[in-house]
C-alpha cells in the first residue's frame, strides 16, 4: 500500500511517500519509516523557520503605501549641510519635504545587507506572493510616484570647521513641538470629530531610515575604506495593535536582524496626543529614547561626509500587513548632533 503526504513549502508542492506492504512491518521497513518521519520533521522545521521570516508579506491583502512624507535634516553649530559637495551655500537645516512630496511612493521592500540591495516581493499570475526576490535599484525604484516607485533616497553633505563626532540627536519637545530624531504618523485635523486623526495609520511602525556615510576629500573624491551603512529603526517597541514590546526584524538572508547590532540604531516609540483643551494646530509629543549607540562618524575640517538617506517601509516588520491600510502620511526628522573632541578650546602643553 502506498500513501502520500503532500504540502507546500515556499509555494512549491512537496510530497512524502509512505510505503506499506501487507500487514507485516520488517526491520528494514521500520528503518525506512523512521527515516521518512525524520525527513518530514526536518522539512517541518525548515518550513516553520521560512514562515517566521516571511509571514508579514503574506498577510498583505492590500499593498500599503506611504503617500505623503515630510523629511527634515538638521545639524548643530559647527556642522554645515548642503545638497551638493561643492555648494556655494551651506546651512544648518535642510527641509526636503517639497522634494519628497513630489516624488515619494513607499511600498514594502526589505534591506539585504549581504547584497547591499533592497528586495521586494514578486507575484504570480494569481496575485499570490511567490517570493521576496525582486531586486531593487536606486536608479529604477527610488523617488517615483508610479508602479515602479518603492523607496526614497536623497543625499546631503556635511562639513565642519573643527574635528567633531557626529551622531543622531535624541528626540525632545519644546514650545514649537518635537525636535531631534523621530518618525511619527502625521496628526491630521478632522473638522467633524474636532480631533486629530493619525495619518500614519500604523505605517510609522514599519518605517526604516538607512544612512550610508561616505567620506570625501575637499575635491569631492571618495576616500578609501570610508563607507559605513546604518539602519535607524524608530518606534521599535510600538505596534499597530497597541501592544508594547520589542520584536527583532529578521533578514531574508537568515540573520536575526537586518544589519549587525553595531549598525542598528534603535529608538522607542515617539507619539503624540491631543492638547487640553483640543487645539487645531497643537498636539503634545512624547519623545522616544534611543536604546543603542547613535554614533555615525567622525569628521575633520579637511573632509566632507556624504550622507545617503534611504527611507522605506520594511516588509519584514511584523506590523507591515493589511492593518495599516493602503495610504499613510508620515513625518520624519533626522537631526545630527555634533560634538567637538576638545570643547575647551585649549591646547595641552608638553
Amino acid at each position: 500500500m502506498v500513501s502520500h503526504l503532500g504540502f507546500s513549502l515556499g509555494g512549491l508542492p512537496c510530497f512524502i511517500i509512505f510505503e506499506r506492504k501487507g500487514m507485516t512491518v520488517t526491520g528494514k521497513g521500520k528503518k525506512r519509516r523512521k527515516n521518512v518521519l525524520l525527513y518530514f520533521y526536518l522539512l517541518l522545521i525548515l518550513f516553520t523557520l521560512w514562515v517566521s521570516a516571511s509571514y508579514t508579506w503574506f498577510s498583505i491583502s492590500r499593498t500599503p503605501r506611504v503617500s505623503n512624507m515630510g523629511l527634515t535634516v538638521a545639524g548643530q553649530s559647527g556642522l554645515e549641510l548642503a545638497t551638493t559637495w561643492n555648494a556655494e551655500e551651506w546651512f544648518q537645516l535642510l527641509d526636503i519635504s517639497e522634494q519628497v512630496e513630489e516624488t515619494v511612493a513607499l511600498k514594502p521592500v526589505t534591506w539585504v545587507d549581504s547584497k547591499q540591495k533592497f528586495f521586494a516581493a514578486s507575484y504570480g499570475t494569481d496575485g499570490r506572493i511567490m517570493g521576496i526576490d525582486k531586486e531593487m535599484s536606486d536608479e529604477d525604484h527610488t523617488n517615483r510616484n508610479d508602479v515602479n516607485g518603492y523607496y526614497f533616497k536623497t543625499s546631503v553633505y556635511a562639513r565642519t570647521g573643527a574635528k567633531v563626532e557626529v551622531s543622531l540627536m535624541e528626540a525632545s519637545t519644546n514650545e514649537a513641538g518635537a525636535s531631534g530624531t523621530y518618525v511619527i504618523g502625521t496628526p491630521v485635523w478632522n473638522s467633524e470629530s474636532i480631533l486629530h486623526n493619525n495619518g500614519g495609520n500604523g505605517a510609522e511602525y514599519t518605517i526604516r531610515v538607512g544612512l550610508r556615510i561616505t567620506k570625501l576629500d575637499l575635491n569631492g573624491n571618495e576616500k578609501a575604506n570610508s563607507v559605513q551603512f546604518y539602519v535607524y529603526e524608530p518606534n521599535v517597541n510600538g505596534h499597530v495593535d497597541g501592544s508594547v514590546n520589542e520584536v527583532d526584524t529578521p533578514s531574508i538572508d537568515g540573520n536575526k536582524t537586518l544589519v549587525s547590532e553595531t549598525q542598528l540604531i534603535r529608538q522607542t516609540t515617539t507619539s503624540w496626543k491631543e492638547a487640553y483643551p483640543v487645539q487645531h494646530n497643537v498636539v503634545l509629543h512624547t519623545p522616544g529614547k534611543f536604546l543603542t549607540d547613535t554614533h555615525l562618524f567622525d569628521l575633520n575640517p579637511d573632509e566632507i561626509a556624504k550622507i545617503d538617506i534611504y527611507v522605506w517601509m520594511e516588509g519584514q516588520d511584523i506590523d507591515c500587513d493589511y492593518h495599516i491600510g493602503t495610504a499613510a502620511m508620515i513625518m520624519a526628522n533626522i537631526q545630527l548632533n555634533s560634538e567637538a573632541e576638545d570643547q575647551s578650546g585649549l591646547e595641552e602643553f608638553r
